[in-house]
């Protein structure tokens, strides 16, 4: 068994072989190729630990996480993980991999995948609220797919987490030009794709329909029934809302809570993967539309796999 850890893991990839990479697990998951139980959720006070096991036809894999809130004021990550990938046919342990990385690249290349799908091609402006490791990774599979980009609006509390970011994003993208607001409502007002990417127990965004329609919402930061990001009057806006999996209608608030209060209806959730069959791509720039996503084994499985071949074939040189 061999040991990848994070910078192994970003040298051993691109961007575009990850993207590549979810969309063909998207579509294996919605196909019912693979077997993906449903995470078990271990809830102690504030903090969540997860287990997420896959099958696949030549490796399973198992994700180890952790996601303690406090560490925000501690100045250390929120999101500790584990991948372990296996031999699918001996059961045999091939790799450990390091989860920040696999979930950071994975969930980064399933936003990007929502933009290449659901946002028109010419858009220049994007809103990130949120600059940590997700809201980085989101910025810049966005960015990978809409070449067009030319502003980035940010929103965060913490100046050291703007600066890291900038210095993280010029890495990639060194010509685009990122700007701090002073509010979300400003962000708003600047960007047509808005990227959420926080641990808000409360929506971020204001309430006025005037100011949300029109704009394109990607929102990761929900993954339980008492965080929410989204305020209640997108939900009249958007016809259909996508999700990476069914189960975010159980897991995040952002779906529970509209859908309870009958501001969203069953019949308006689809998943991405069904979108991306029908191979449309959008053209209406004054549509509002919505991507959800809690993640899904399924993605963690494919990365994993795709980093531990690309691994192998370097150590084999």
């Amino acid at each position: 068994m061999i040991s990848i850890k994070n910078e192994q893991i970003y040298k051993s990839i691109t961007f575009s072989e990850v993207l590549v990479a979810m969309e063909n697990a998207i579509l294996a998951n919605d196909a019912g190729q693979i077997y993906t139980p449903q995470r078990m959720h271990i809830n102690v006070k504030q903090n969540t630990f997860l287990t997420m096991p896959c099958f696949g036809e030549k490796y399973f894999s198992t994700k180890l996480v952790s996601v303690f809130p406090d560490n925000a004021n501690k100045d250390i990550p929120l999101i500790f993980g584990t991948v372990i990938l296996n031999d699918g046919d001996t059961g045999k342990p091939l790799a450990i991999l390091d989860g920040k990385a696999i979930t950071a690249l994975r969930t980064g290349a399933i936003g990007g995948l929502s933009v290449k799908y659901l946002v028109p091609e010419n858009i220049e402006n994007i809103g990130v609220i949120g600059t940590g490791v997700q809201g980085l990774h989101q910025a810049l599979f966005a960015c990978t797919v809409r070449n067009n980009i030319k502003n980035i609006w940010l929103v965060n509390r913490s100046a050291e987490r703007l600066a890291w970011f900038e210095q993280e994003f010029k890495a990639y993208f060194p010509n685009i030009n990122l700007h701090k607001t002073k509010n979300t409502r400003e962000l708003l007002q600047k960007s047509q794709l808005i990227i959420t990417a926080t641990t808000s127990s409360t929506p971020l965004l204001p309430n006025d329909a005037n100011l949300l329609k029109g704009k394109h919402f990607l929102a990761v930061g929900s993954y339980k029934p008492d965080m929410r990001e989204l305020p209640e009057a997108l939900f009249s806006l958007v016809d259909k809302v996508y999700v990476d999996t069914f189960h975010a209608i159980e897991e995040s608030g952002d779906l529970a809570f509209p859908m309870e209060k009958g501001l969203l209806k069953r019949t308006q959730i689809d998943t991405l993967a069904q979108h991306i069959r029908q191979q449309t791509r959008p053209t209406n720039n004054s549509q509002t539309t919505l991507f959800k996503s809690v993640g899904l084994a399924a993605f963690d499985l494919f990365a994993a796999a795709l980093v531990y071949e690309r691994r192998v074939d370097v150590l084999m040189c």
